[in-house]
């Protein structure tokens, strides 16, 4: 998740037990996102995007059909502009 969060430009560092996240009022970069398969880490960068000041790509995000078969749908119902490529 570190990988992840740095990527998009967010400060944080590794702990034992957990990540601390510095915060920020700005836009965060646009990333490219390999998730591997893990839906967390697919679903996790694809709401980070919609912070992001220009498009990010997730990929292999087909795998968020693991756990939310309809987040796609939801985050476009709540107004994200997401194109999924085959």
């Amino acid at each position: 998740m570190a990988t992840v969060l740095r990527a998009f430009g967010v400060e944080c560092s590794e702990q034992p037990d957990g990540l601390d996240v510095e915060g920020s009022d700005g836009p965060l970069d646009a990333a490219d996102i390999d998730s591997r398969g893990d839906h967390r880490i697919a679903m996790t960068a694809a709401v980070l995007a919609l912070a992001a000041r220009s498009p990010t790509r997730v990929r292999d995000a087909a795998c968020i059909a693991t756990s939310y078969p309809k987040f796609v749908a939801t985050l476009r119902a709540l107004g994200a502009r997401i194109d999924v490529e085959g």
